[in-house]
C-alpha cells in the first residue's frame, strides 16, 4: 500500500515465485540438531535466515537457535520467540553483550514467517551492529545495544542446537522450520533471500547464491534419511535429536497446508493439548476446535487417524459455520462403531463437495458413511463429546501420511498430484487442504483496489499517492478534534458529507482539489492538511470511468460500480414514494453493507442521519453511523417491513427503500431531496462483510476472512458502543490498537484493552473491552485485504 515505509506489511506469498520449497522439518516438544565446529571462525560477522511456521505452545521461551557452553546460562547467544505471558516477540541474546527484542509480536499459527538476522558488530554506528528483518521488512529493536567489535558464540566451538536450549532440556521450538542458512563473515540483507513477486506484491523466497564461509551451512531438510545434511557444501552436517524421517513434511513457505487453528475459540473447551505442529490434538471433556483454512467451494480430502478413545459418542468431524452452529444437514461423522457402544480407532477418510453440498468417509479404506448438507462457508470442526472421557486423533491435510509417526506413510497424491495421504482421495478431483489448492482470487492484491495513505499536514497543497485513481476517500485527524470527511467523484471533489454528523453535504473548496490518476490532491482544510498534524485516508477504486445512468429501479440513479471489488456509489433523488421506490446499484450481486445519507434537503424536512443496512442485522434493522445507537427497527429501505408491504432484503440489481410517511422514508426517500448510498458485497480474498459473538475474555474471537486484513471496522449490534476503524497503515505490526471512531470527531485512540491482530487468514481479538468482546454480545463487520491467504505470510 502505498505511504508506506517500515511497516509488516510487505508479506510472503505460498506458489507464486520460481523457486520452490518443498518441504520443512517438524519439530515438537523434545526435537531439535546440534553441531559442535571444530575450529572457530568469524564471531562478530554472520546472517542467519530462516522460514518458520509456528504451533503457539505453551512453551515459554521457544529457541530456534542457540550457541554456547552446554549447560552454562552465562554462556549463550540464542534468537528465540520470547513466548512469556503470550507477547511472541522476537529476542536476539548475547549473553553479558546485547539484548534486542522486536517491537513486533508473532503469533500467527496459520502461516509462515522469513526472518533475517544480520550481526555485525564491526560496524562503527550501533544500530547497525544487529538487524532483523520479517518478511523483507525491517523491525524496531529495543533493548541493550551490541558494543564494538562484540564476540558472540556463533561460529565459536561450542554446541550449536537449533529447535532447543543449549543450557537446559525445555526451551524448545515448536512448529516447522525450512530454508536454514547461517552464512560466516557476511552481514547480509532480506534480498539475499527473498523478494516481493511483483503480481501479488507479496514476499516470496529466492534461492541464496553466495557463500557460506567456513562455518556456515544451508539445511533445506530435503533427505529424510539424513535430516540434518548440510547442502551448502561445507558438510557441516546437524546431528537430529528425537527426529525422525516421519518429521519431514510437506508444509512450506511456497505451500503452506492446513493444521488446527489453535486460536480458535468455541462454546466449547479446546483441547487440551496441541502437538505435532498442529496436527495431533488430545482432550478430556467436550472439546472443539477449527482448521485454519474454511470451506467455500470446491472438493477436498482429508483423513484423521483416531488413535485412543474411550467412551462412545466420542471423536466426531463436522462443517461449522459463524459461532460453531453446525450447517444445515452437514455430517456428523462420529468415529465409532455404529452398532455398539465404543468409539472404534482406526484411520478415517473425510471427503467433501462444497459445490454439491455432499460427503462421504471411509474407515481404513472401506466405505463408512456419505450423505449431503446445505453448503456455506464453513470450518472444519474437530471435536470430542466425550463428556469425561479422553480421545486423541492425529490430522493429516495432505502433508503427512505418517500421522507424525504412528504409521508407515503410503505417499498418495490428490488429483494435482499434490499432498502425502495415507489412503488415495476418491476420484473426482478431490484436493489437499492447501494453499497452492486454493482458487485463485480476482484480485490477488487488495492495494490495487482500497489504500490506506498516511501523512503529516502541510498546510499547503499536498499530493496523496495511491495505486489506482480513487472513487471515494475517507479522511481523518488522527492528532486532533476534527470532523471524518468523506468525498467521492460521483458527487464531486467539492462535495463533502461528514460521517459523526447528521448535516448535509458541504460544499468545500480547500479540501480534495481533484482526483488524479494515482490519488488525490489536498489544499489546506484543517481536517485534511493542516500543518503538523497527522492523517489517515482510506480510498476505494471505483469503475475507473464517469458514473453512468442506471435505470434498474423505478428510481433513475446515477451509479460508479466496481463488479470486480464489489463497490458502488449512487446518488439519486428521492420520489417521495415509501412503499414502491427501488434504485439500481449497479453490482453483480446483492450488496452486504449499505450506507446511506441524505445529502440535500430540498424540502421541509430538513437533515437526516445516516443510515447503514449490513446482512447480518434483523430484517428491517439498521445502525446510525453517526451514532452509538444499538440496531433499531427502522425501514429505512426493504418496505414497511409489515403484512401489506413486506421486508425486502437488496437483491442483485435493486435496493427497496421503504419507511413511513412521517418517520425514515425520509431519510431515504423524501421527494425531491438527493441521497448518496455506498453499497458493499464480500468478494474472496478481498473483502468480507460478517459477524461473531463475543466470549469477555482476552482469548478473544478468531475471526476468519480469508485474507490478511488491511482494515476493519467493527460495530457491537446490540448495545450503545462506538464504531471502531483499525487497519494495517496506522499499526504497522501486531498488536493493533490504534482506534479512530466513525461516530466521533474525538483523536486517534491506543490502548491495550482495545487491541487484536492483523492475521493472514483473519483477526484475532485480543481484549475483554465490551465494544468489541462482551460476552454473549453480536458485532457486525467490515474488512478489506491486504492479501489473500492463498499468497500471504504470517503476519
Amino acid at each position: 500500500m502505498s505511504g508506506l515505509t517500515g511497516n509488516n506489511i510487505l508479506a510472503g506469498s505460498s506458489g507464486q515465485g520460481g523457486y520452490e520449497i518443498e518441504q520443512s522439518l517438524r519439530f515438537d516438544n523434545g526435537d531439535y540438531l546440534s553441531k559442535t565446529p571444530s575450529s572457530a571462525s568469524n564471531r562478530k560477522t554472520w546472517t542467519l535466515s530462516f522460514w518458520a511456521k509456528r504451533s503457539i505452545s505453551t512453551v515459554d521461551y521457544q529457541n530456534v537457535i542457540m550457541a554456547g557452553t552446554a549447560g552454562v546460562s552465562s554462556d549463550r547467544t540464542y534468537v528465540r520467540f520470547n513466548e512469556t505471558a503470550d507477547d511472541s516477540l522476537l529476542k536476539i541474546h548475547n549473553v553479558g553483550s546485547f539484548e534486542l527484542y522486536t517491537s513486533a509480536v508473532f503469533r500467527d499459527p496459520s502461516a509462515w514467517y522469513h526472518v533475517v538476522v544480520a550481526v555485525d558488530t564491526t560496524e562503527a554506528t550501533a544500530s547497525d551492529r544487529v538487524k532483523l528483518w520479517v518478511n523483507g521488512v525491517l523491525q524496531t529493536l529495543t533493548g541493550t545495544t551490541a558494543s564494538l567489535n562484540d564476540d558472540t558464540r556463533i561460529n565459536n566451538t561450542v554446541p550449536h542446537y537449533i529447535g532447543r536450549s543449549t543450557y537446559t532440556t525445555g526451551r524448545h521450538f515448536d512448529g516447522y522450520l525450512a530454508e536454514f542458512h547461517l552464512i560466516d563473515g557476511q552481514a547480509l540483507t532480506p534480498s539475499d533471500f527473498g523478494e516481493t513477486n511483483e503480481d501479488t506484491n507479496q514476499w516470496i523466497p529466492k534461492k541464496y547464491v553466495g557463500t557460506y564461509g567456513t562455518n556456515g551451512f544451508y539445511l533445506n531438510f530435503s533427505d529424510s534419511a539424513s535430516l540434518g545434511a548440510d547442502s551448502s557444501g561445507n558438510s557441516n552436517n546437524f546431528t537430529p535429536n528425537n527426529l525422525a524421517a516421519t518429521d519431514q513434511v510437506l508444509d512450506s513457505p511456497t505451500n503452506n497446508f492446513c493444521t488446527f487453528n489453535p486460536l480458535g475459540i468455541s462454546t466449547y473447551n479446546k483441547w487440551n493439548t496441541a502437538s505435532e505442529g498442529n496436527l495431533k490434538l488430545y482432550g478430556t471433556g467436550d472439546n472443539f476446535g477449527e482448521s485454519t483454512f474454511y470451506l467455500s467451494s470446491g472438493k477436498w480430502y482429508f483423513e484423521v487417524d483416531l488413535i485412543n478413545s474411550y467412551g462412545k459418542d466420542g471423536t466426531y468431524i463436522t462443517l461449522a459455520g459463524p459461532n460453531d452452529t453446525y450447517l444445515s444437514g452437514s455430517f456428523d461423522v462420529r468415529l465409532l462403531n455404529s452398532v455398539g457402544t465404543e468409539d472404534r480407532p482406526g484411520l478415517y477418510g473425510v471427503a467433501v463437495d462444497m459445490d454439491t453440498g455432499s460427503w462421504s468417509t471411509t474407515r481404513n479404506g472401506s466405505a463408512f458413511g456419505s450423505g449431503s448438507f446445505t453448503p456455506q462457508d464453513c470450518k472444519i470442526g474437530i471435536c470430542n463429546g466425550n463428556g469425561a472421557f479422553a480421545e486423541e486423533i492425529v490430522l493429516n491435510f495432505g502433508q503427512d501420511s505418517s500421522f507424525a509417526g504412528n504409521r508407515t506413510a503410503q505417499n498418495n497424491t490428490d488429483a494435482n498430484g499434490i499432498g502425502d495421504f495415507y489412503y488415495a482421495p476418491p476420484s473426482g478431483g478431490y484436493l489437499a487442504l492447501c494453499t497452492s489448492n486454493l482458487p485463485d482470487s480476482s484480485i490477488v492484491d487488495g492495494s490495487q483496489y482500497f489504500d490506506i495513505d498516511t501523512w503529516t499536514g502541510t498546510g499547503l497543497s499536498i499530493d496523496i499517492q495511491t495505486p489506482f485513481s480513487p472513487d471515494f476517500v475517507w479522511i481523518k485527524d488522527r492528532s486532533n478534534a476534527r470532523n471524518h470527511y468523506l468525498i467521492d467523484t460521483v458527487r464531486g471533489n467539492d462535495k463533502t458529507l461528514i460521517s459523526n454528523l447528521t448535516d448535509s453535504e458541504y460544499t468545500l473548496t480547500n479540501t480534495i482539489t481533484s482526483f488524479n490518476s494515482d490519488g488525490y490532491t489536498l489544499l489546506n482544510n484543517a481536517a485534511v492538511n493542516n500543518s503538523g498534524e497527522t492523517y489517515v485516508g482510506w480510498s476505494w477504486r471505483g469503475s475507473d470511468s464517469s458514473a453512468v445512468s442506471n435505470t434498474d429501479g423505478t428510481i433513475t440513479s446515477t451509479v460508479s460500480a466496481n463488479t470486480t471489488a464489489g463497490f458502488s456509489i449512487i446518488t439519486y433523488t428521492g420520489s417521495g414514494s415509501y412503499t414502491s421506490g427501488t434504485v439500481g446499484h449497479g453490482l453483480s450481486q446483492a450488496p452486504d453493507v449499505v450506507f446511506i445519507k441524505k445529502r440535500v434537503s430540498n424540502g421541509s424536512d430538513g437533515v437526516r442521519g445516516w443510515r447503514v443496512w449490513h446482512k447480518d442485522l434483523n430484517d428491517a434493522y439498521f445502525l446510525a453511523l453517526h451514532a452509538t445507537n444499538a440496531q433499531f427497527l427502522d425501514n429505512s429501505f426493504g418496505k414497511l417491513g409489515d403484512a401489506t408491504y413486506p421486508y425486502v432484503a437488496p437483491t442483485s440489481s435493486v435496493i427497496q427503500l421503504g419507511g413511513t410517511q412521517t418517520g425514515s422514508y425520509q431519510e431515504v426517500n423524501y421527494s425531491g431531496d438527493d441521497y448518496v448510498m455506498y453499497c458493499f458485497h464480500s468478494v474472496e480474498g478481498y473483502s468480507k462483510f460478517g459477524s461473531y459473538t463475543g466470549n469477555g475474555s482476552a482469548d478473544g474471537p478468531f475471526v476468519y476472512t480469508g485474507f490478511r486484513p488491511a482494515f476493519v471496522m467493527i460495530k457491537d449490534t446490540g448495545s450503545v458502543e462506538q464504531w471502531q476503524m483499525v487497519d494495517s497503515a496506522r499499526d504497522t505490526y501486531n498488536v493493533v490498537d490504534s482506534v479512530l471512531f466513525p461516530n466521533s470527531s474525538g483523536t486517534e485512540a491506543s490502548a491495550s484493552s482495545t487491541y487484536r491482530d492483523f492475521l493472514s487468514n483473519g483477526f484475532k481479538v485480543r481484549t475483554t473491552d465490551v465494544s468489541q468482546n462482551g460476552n454473549g454480545r453480536t458485532y457486525i463487520y467490515m474488512a478489506f485485504a491486504e492479501s489473500p491467504f492463498k499468497y500471504s505470510t504470517a503476519r
